[in-house]
């Protein structure tokens, strides 16, 4: 296959299941040592995005298109890394909401309580009632997988952006 018509999405499937696959297990390492999801602990979780899209991309530029690698091709290859990374963590959301630990959306449901109550305490009950239901229609097993995806969709997609910048490397060289 000619190098120009190589596309990136067939390369960065596997990549991005590997990603996908180790974020999944720092959320279970998380989730088994019982650390708080307050914690700064929790950004480690963008380090390995990171580093998973960096080497997704070089590997892309070193092995599939033979060392050098366009701006918009290294972009490509970060995107379709993390659209797949967020697709595989979105359905490990639903499953984890749902079948590893639910009572996950009840705690967010008393914390959001709480932080309402803690903020405004003089708050009527009906309208309490009303952010509380809010809060746990956005809680829902679906929703929290949509709302993942999408946010690790726009991470992955901004890290690309960047990372992309550095792992680029133009063929100057004249035919």
């Amino acid at each position: 296959m000619d190098e120009k018509l190589k596309g990136a999405f067939g390369p960065s499937v596997l990549r991005g299941i590997y990603v996908g696959v180790a974020l999944i297990l720092f959320s279970l390492i998380l989730y088994l040592t019982d650390v708080d999801r307050q914690s700064w602990i929790m950004y480690i979780s963008y380090v390995i995005m990171a580093l998973g899209l960096f080497w997704s991309i070089i590997e892309f530029r070193n092995k599939d298109l033979g060392g050098f690698c366009s701006y918009g091709k290294a972009f490509s290859a970060g995107f379709y890394t993390g659209l797949i990374a967020s697709f595989i963590a979105a359905i490990y959301t639903f499953i984890y909401a749902t079948s590893i630990d639910p009572g996950f959306a009840q705690e967010i449901l008393l914390e959001a309580e709480e932080n309402i109550l803690a903020t405004n305490p003089d708050m009527p009950d009906d309208q309490l009632e009303m952010a509380l239901s809010m809060t746990e229609m956005m809680t829902s097993p679906i929703m929290m997988a949509v709302w993942g995806f999408v946010g690790n969709l726009f991470t992955s997609t901004i890290l690309s952006l960047i990372i992309a910048i550095f792992a680029k490397r133009e063929n100057n060289q004249v035919a």
